[in-house]
């Protein structure tokens, strides 16, 4: 992540474009790097789809999807997202879900920079809130999660907000999913003739990706 600060009247709600130098998960150039994302990627997938289609709680899934949406809104390189970030992985969500929403959706909130930083800019330009915003400030380690970015504020309150709906909704949605959708794909011909292909067999037994067969 790079920033470009841009001079404003008040230096503890000063305004900040946001310039997006890469994706959430920076992928290495090299051969092996390659092929060990591509599995990273794979694995992500299937615990995603084990977790979909087996007795994983909707919630679980919902949660992990609403955190990864929160995740992909706020820009990296910053104590806050570090600290986010690791409070989900010891909290009781699925992670394979978390990873793979929060890779995904960083290829889509990038889109909404624009609107979501004149947000944060407007937030942090509230008369009656500079005393406080002063003061977090001038608290030690505050300032280290960057809450005086116009985008980091405003990525904050976006992802706040979009939180429960999202993970209600794909709760609802997972749910959904298993009365309707499930018994059908599973007692589908297509389905089971799929799954009898060799080179699927030996995708969902393979240890490499967790034995999805097992």
């Amino acid at each position: 992540m790079e920033y470009k600060r841009i001079p404003a009247m008040k230096a503890h709600s000063s305004r900040i474009v946001h310039i997006r130098a890469g994706t959430a998960i920076t992928p290495s150039l090299t051969k092996d790097g390659l092929a060990h994302n591509h599995i990273r990627m794979i694995k992500y997938i299937k615990s995603f789809f084990v977790a979909l289609n087996a007795n994983a709680h909707p919630g679980d899934i919902g949660h992990a999807v609403a955190f990864g949406l929160l995740l992909a809104f706020v820009p990296r390189a910053n104590l806050l997202w570090a600290f986010l970030f690791f409070l989900t992985l010891f909290i009781r969500v699925n992670k394979g879900s978390f990873f793979l929403s929060l890779i995904l959706l960083s290829f889509v909130t990038p889109l909404l920079d624009g609107p979501v930083e004149g947000l944060g800019y407007a937030i942090l330009s509230i008369e009656p809130l500079q005393g406080a915003f002063a003061a977090l400030y001038r608290t030690p380690f505050i300032g280290l999660t960057r809450f005086n970015n116009s985008l980091v504020a405003g990525s904050l309150a976006v992802g706040i907000v979009c939180y429960a709906p999202a993970a209600i909704g794909f709760s609802r949605l997972v749910v959904a999913y298993r009365h309707t959708m499930q018994p059908k794909i599973v007692e589908s011909k297509l389905y089971k003739a799929i799954c009898r292909l060799p080179l699927v067999k030996l995708f969902i037994d393979s240890p490499v990706f967790g034995g999805l067969g097992k």
